[in-house]
């Protein structure tokens, strides 16, 4: 049998088919593993109580994914390890949207929604740009400066800011109108209106939160994550 010139043996044929094959299949984890990566948003790493993601009951351990809800039931507590060594703290009776969390080469773009009840954010520095905000149904909070630790409370028509460190702006979402909160004080919002003027927060009113926000000992996680309380007094 004559093969004509130029033309490929069958089993070198064989062999390129079967290597396009293999490189296709490691292409293809290499982008699922991709796509996995950027849509983990955080770990939990304390829970007590029933606390679930979509009807699923969380344990530590579990990922929570990007555009998943978490709900806290009364008396229980939730703490988040995420993406870009965040912590959030969920506080019992709360309900909690991962709306975007990008983080990456390109900085850090978060958007959590919080429905209702309180939350903890301990926003830690990134490299690049950096958005962090919180939006409720009255107004959207946004970390201004390059790490905070803060509180946000939504309630039905109304939502507050607490800042321990950095600093948040606070925005109303029919007046548009802006207030920014330094360390130490905190506003609040209702409906329609633009935000309080901010003031210093006492040592009661952060107790208060860090308090509801700390988890409980009996829960299921059996690490505590260690976020230090500022002392709010001022000196």
């Amino acid at each position: 049998m004559v093969r004509e010139r130029g033309s490929a043996a069958p089993g070198s044929r064989i062999m390129g088919r079967k290597l396009v094959g293999v490189l296709f299949a490691i292409l293809g984890l290499m982008l699922w593993a991709g796509a996995a990566a950027a849509t983990l948003a955080g770990t939990v790493v304390v829970v007590s109580g029933s606390c679930t993601d979509h009807g699923r009951v969380l344990k530590r351990g579990d990922a929570v994914p990007i555009s998943d809800t978490v709900d806290v039931p009364a008396g229980g507590n939730l703490t988040l390890q995420m993406a870009d060594g965040s912590v959030i703290s969920v506080a019992p009776g709360s309900s909690m949207t991962v709306a975007s969390y990008n983080y990456g080469g390109s900085g850090r773009h978060v958007r959590l929604s919080l429905t209702q009840g309180l939350l903890r954010a301990h926003v830690t520095p990134v490299t690049g740009p950096s958005t962090f905000e919180v939006s409720t149904a009255v107004g959207t909070a946004s970390v201004g400066s390059d790490s905070a630790d803060w509180f946000i409370k939504a309630q039905a028509g109304s939502a507050q800011v607490g800042v321990l460190a950095g600093s948040v702006d606070f925005t109303s979402t029919v007046t548009g109108q802006s207030v920014s909160i330094p360390a130490h004080w905190g506003t609040s919002l209702e409906t329609g209106r633009a935000p309080v003027l901010p003031r210093v927060w006492t040592q009661r009113e952060f107790s208060a939160v860090i308090r509801l926000t700390e988890v409980q000992s009996g829960g299921n996680g059996s690490a505590s994550l260690n976020i230090n309380a500022v002392n709010v007094s001022r000196r």
